[in-house]
């Protein structure tokens, strides 16, 4: 049976790694989580003053940048996946 909604558990469970890059010195982070089928998805998260730059706080919220996009992604993958499962057993598959 599928589920009936995204959980954060579930899209937790395709993640396989973050990377987190810094370009043009210490004002902004970007992370990339790697997903175990191979896609992946960017967060960013910025300061305006280098003085104020915290590079745990840019993972912090470039992380969560980068996992709110995922929502509509396994959304639309679990709306395709309960699509096929009544199409099929419409066809009596």
């Amino acid at each position: 049976m599928l589920p009936d909604k995204v959980t954060p558990e579930m899209m937790s469970a395709r993640i396989i790694k973050a990377d987190y890059i810094y370009p043009f010195g210490t004002t902004l982070t970007i992370c990339i989580l790697h997903l175990d089928n191979g896609f992946t998805v960017t967060g960013e998260a910025a300061c305006v003053d280098p003085a104020n730059f915290d590079a745990e706080l840019g993972q912090k919220y470039s992380h969560k940048d980068a996992f709110e996009k995922l929502w509509p992604l396994f959304g639309f993958l679990l709306a395709e996946d309960h699509f096929l499962l009544t199409k099929d057993q419409k066809n009596g598959h």
